[in-house]
């Protein structure tokens, strides 16, 4: 069966999640974009308020953020990603040297938390590699524990079908964890259940009302729970 992932944005959205049965929990900041990066001090309350035991991930926006001359200046400290289990950065707009620009990122930021590579189903929308290109770096790194399957614009259905399945089979056939996200409910969950996904990534579903920037529903997220222990 899947695992419950759940994005929050404070330690208060976390518990919400815990309460409903997610497994693992995500801090990002919505408003940023699809994988918008929290200020650092709320990766540290949330991860001093998710008992030790639950995997912590935290999303880092988009590579080419990183590279910006006006990056924010709550840049990470060597510490700061201490007692989280996965980070990830998306790719859109990420110009034709990505690969290079990830791995110097990733040098950058040092050892910690294994990486998630962020394969974007809306990727021509996006701007960012195409899902093989993006395989072929991320399975070519130990430092790449799996790949989430996400879509990058958030107003737009998802384009992920069953069609996919090659590309999760290959992830799975590598021996790294895949992540299905992406406008999820438990509807969606239920079609795509022959990807086989490991993780089932939701926030929108999640929230009061389907609003992504409203706060966490614990039976909202109960519901999506059930959904994934189905597959």
């Amino acid at each position: 069966m899947a695992s419950l992932l759940v994005s929050v944005r404070s330690a208060t959205e976390a518990m919400a999640a815990l309460e409903g049965g997610a497994a693992v929990i995500d801090v990002k900041e919505p408003d940023r974009g699809p994988l918008g990066r929290a200020d650092v001090a709320i990766w540290s309350a949330v991860r001093s308020a998710v008992p030790s035991g639950t995997p912590v991930s935290v999303a880092l926006g988009e590579l080419h953020e990183w590279d910006e001359a006006q990056a924010r200046s709550d840049q990470p400290a060597p510490g700061s990603f201490r007692g989280f289990s996965f980070r990830k950065v998306g790719l859109a707009n990420s110009g034709r040297d990505w690969a290079r620009s990830w791995e110097r990122l990733r040098e950058r930021l040092g050892e910690g938390p294994s990486w998630v590579a962020v394969v974007y189903a809306d990727w021509q929308r996006a701007a960012s590699p195409p899902p093989d290109v993006v395989l072929d770096a991320a399975l070519s790194t130990d430092a790449c524990a799996g790949v989430l399957f996400d879509t990058w614009d958030k107003s737009h259905e998802s384009p992920l079908d069953l069609s996919w399945l090659p590309w999760f089979e290959r992830v799975r056939g590598a021996g790294r964890l895949s992540a299905l996200a992406g406008r999820l409910d438990a509807k969606t969950i239920t079609r795509l259940a022959p990807l086989r996904p490991d993780v089932v990534a939701v926030r929108g579903s999640v929230c009061h009302g389907g609003d992504r920037r409203a706060g966490i529903d614990p039976s909202r997220v109960a519901r999506l729970a059930f959904a994934a222990a189905q597959i």
